[in-house]
């Protein structure tokens, strides 16, 4: 008992090493990104970020000065709807995101000289993509960068509507203060373009090209296909008791989820044993648990 403790201990631990990691270049990554992207063009990000950027243009007041006040608040109140771990990998992401932001601050007179892209709406998808597909890596290990990402997660997880949905919706309001202040409204929309982007890259990313379907298995070989699966695939699967309509045979379902890279194996199993075998092949939105996501 002690030394599984012990194994769990290392393998968290190096989980969270991985983590860290994945947070450090990803902060300095989406850091560049915003300095080079969108400071260029006066545009801003999305969430807490988006607010310093804004109190930045206006005031002068520094994006990192705002990102800490906002952001303690914030890891605060998630420690009530999120996990002790996720809400300490997304603390350290605000820090390590500050110091990023602040370290890549050149990049944005830098980028001018070097390669500077001119054409806004190039900058706000480019900028935008690279943002949202970056974020998601840290989101995918149960972290974040802190600030508006706190906030829709623990909604998404209360209503179950996609992080990167809510994002977009808390941005209009930023992005129609944009508008006010610069008093430039192709500005304020070329920065919802640049959050659009982010946060649709954001969601494909994080859902990943690899999905997940749930497939009903109809065959009167059932009790050879499910041990099949069971010991090739090592996916677990559910038998369904069914009647037939017409026949009033008794069969049973075989019941499986599974990600879609894995369909060709399952179907090449069910068709060496069954070549007329029915499959239903149904999209899942989203499963959390043993072999699938972490549930929070």
């Amino acid at each position: 008992m002690e030394k599984n403790k012990l194994d769990r201990k290392k393998f968290m631990m190096k989980e969270d090493i991985i983590t860290t990691l994945i947070i450090i270049l990803v902060s300095f990554i989406q850091g560049a990104a915003i300095n080079i992207f969108y400071v260029q063009h006066s545009f801003l990000s999305g969430g807490f970020t988006g607010i310093g950027l804004l109190l930045d243009y206006a005031i002068g007041l520094p994006a990192w000065v705002t990102l800490l006040v906002l952001n303690i608040p914030a890891c605060i109140i998630g420690l009530k709807y999120l996990s002790k771990r996720f809400i300490i990998h997304s603390f350290v992401g605000t820090i390590v995101f500050t110091v990023a932001l602040t370290m890549t601050e050149g990049l944005s007179v830098m980028s001018q000289s070097w390669f500077a892209v001119e054409n806004e709406l190039i900058a706000a998808f480019v900028g935008g993509a690279i943002v949202g597909i970056s974020g998601a890596c840290v989101v995918r290990r149960d972290a974040s960068l802190g600030g508006m990402d706190i906030v829709s997660c623990i909604i998404s997880r209360i209503s179950s509507i996609q992080m990167g949905t809510i994002n977009i919706m808390l941005n209009v309001v930023i992005m129609i203060l944009l508008g006010i202040v610069k008093k430039d409204v192709e500005l304020a929309l070329c920065s919802l373009i640049a959050a659009f982007v982010c946060n649709v890259a954001f969601n494909y990313a994080l859902e990943g090209f690899n999905r997940t379907v749930t497939v009903f298995i109809i065959s009167e070989e059932w009790d050879e296909i499910a041990p099949d699966v069971l010991k090739r695939m090592r996916r677990g699967v559910t038998y369904i008791p069914a009647v037939g309509a017409y026949t009033g045979a008794e069969r049973k379902i075989v019941y499986c989820i599974v990600k879609t890279s894995e369909l060709a194996t399952l179907k090449r199993i069910v068709k060496s044993h069954d070549p007329v075998a029915l499959f239903s092949i149904v999209e899942t939105k989203e499963v959390v648990g043993r072999g699938f996501g972490a549930l929070n």
